[in-house]
């Protein structure tokens, strides 16, 4: 019995040191934790503000082609710079997103008739039809 009552102080002071260390590793773990959530929100905080510096200057690229002052090439090439070889899906957008945007703007259907023809000067007749739709008259 008296061997028993030895050992319970004991014991209690080793459950108390057990406990005392558990609760610093999980106050360690904890901050950890709350460390790696604050670098995760950083990091997306940084990407969002990038994605939107890179829309930014896409979107510019885009009305300075439309204002004259850039060619097809100058976007494209703009768009593809702003885009992370990963970022696929995105990429894909943008470039279609831009080629609508091209595409359906009357002068830039002009200029790009006006150079599809001067590379190819048997497609235009003499009239101003395509050969096209010179067939389909007849």
């Amino acid at each position: 019995m008296d061997n028993e009552k030895k050992e319970q102080p004991q014991l209690t002071e080793q459950l108390a040191a057990e406990l005392i260390a558990t609760r610093q590793k999980l106050a360690e773990a904890q901050q950890q934790l709350a460390a790696a959530q604050a670098a995760a929100q950083q990091q997306a905080a940084d990407e969002q503000q990038l994605a939107a510096h890179r829309y930014g200057q896409m979107v510019k690229s885009v009305e300075e082609f439309i204002d004259g002052r850039a060619t097809v090439a100058d976007v494209v090439k703009n768009i593809s710079a702003n885009v992370a070889q990963n970022d696929t899906l995105w990429k894909g957008a943008l470039v279609g997103a831009a080629a609508a945007v091209l595409l359906t703007s009357n002068p830039v259907r002009e200029s790009m008739g006006k150079t599809v023809s001067s590379i190819f000067p048997g497609l235009k007749e003499s009239d101003g039809q395509s050969p096209a739709t010179a067939k389909n008259k007849e």
